[in-house]
């Protein structure tokens, strides 16, 4: 089976996975597969679950968004948070989901912020289910 090389950016670290046979990541339309000689391209991530199967393994991350520049040398993902399953604080997404519905009721408050904070509470909670 081909594999692929792909780097993960974000502000604050650098990651790498060396033979990865497949990434699932969460485009703007939907959920999106990459495989080894994936067409070029670029793509905007929308809030969402990662998916990486590499050396046997399958891992999963949560991120809040970004791109993906797919070059025939491999894949990068530029993001804006990258966090795996296993280091998700569970109590904390919680918190964060229970004080953007609260922030969903009051109508004096940035209902679209309070939206997107929502979206990544119950991104971080589901991810975090997957350890």
């Amino acid at each position: 089976m081909s594999t692929f090389h792909l780097d993960i950016i974000t502000p604050t670290s650098t990651h790498t996975f060396e033979n990865v046979s497949y990434l699932r990541i969460p485009g703007l339309d939907g959920l999106i597969g990459i495989e080894a000689n994936h067409a070029n391209s670029i793509i905007a991530l929308n809030i969402g679950e990662i998916k990486i199967n590499t050396s046997g393994k399958t891992l999963y991350f949560s991120t809040s968004g970004g791109f993906t520049d797919i070059q025939s040398k491999g894949v990068q993902l530029l993001l804006e948070t990258f966090e795996e399953s296993k280091n998700i604080n569970k109590k904390r997404a919680e918190e964060s989901y229970k004080k953007a519905k609260e922030r969903l009721g009051d109508k004096s408050q940035n209902l679209e912020r309070a939206n997107k904070s929502l979206l990544r509470a119950k991104n971080r909670i589901s991810v975090f289910n997957k350890k």
